[in-house]
């Protein structure tokens, strides 16, 4: 089964204002001959078309960007997770679930019943592994 982590919606306002700036910047690279600015342009209009999922599976922690149709990934497998905690309280009702592997982090945010199936694959997937509730005090 899948799990697709709430992400908030990119405002249409900043689509479009990102959009004009790449438009922009391309321009100004062809009409002055500063072609530094070219590739900017170029990679700012293509991020205004970009979607991004969040993806946790049988297969592992997935974060799946899509741009202009075509689809690339960035898998971890569960092999090289080294750590998972669960946050209750800072995003509440959800739930955040960091997943660590060496010193990159990643966060996801889950509703309560999504997060208690993810914690069921992961103890299928890695039964050593134990998920720990973030501590707040300090």
């Amino acid at each position: 089964m899948k799990y697709y982590g709430i992400l908030p919606e990119r405002k249409l306002w900043v689509k479009i204002a990102a959009l004009i700036l790449g438009v922009l910047s391309s321009y100004q690279a062809l009409v002055h001959q500063n072609w530094f600015f070219m590739p900017f342009g170029l990679v700012v209009i293509l991020a205004s078309f970009s979607e991004r999922k969040q993806v946790v599976s049988d297969q592992g922690v997935d974060i799946e960007y899509r741009v202009l149709g075509h689809c690339f990934q960035n898998l971890w497998t569960y092999e090289e997770i080294q750590a998972i905690h669960k946050d209750s309280l800072k995003s509440a009702p959800r739930v955040e679930v960091h997943f660590n592997k060496g010193a990159i982090n990643r966060r996801f945010i889950f509703s309560p019943e999504d997060a208690r199936g993810i914690e069921d694959l992961v103890r299928e997937k890695l039964p050593k592994m134990k998920i720990l509730e973030v501590n707040h005090r300090k």
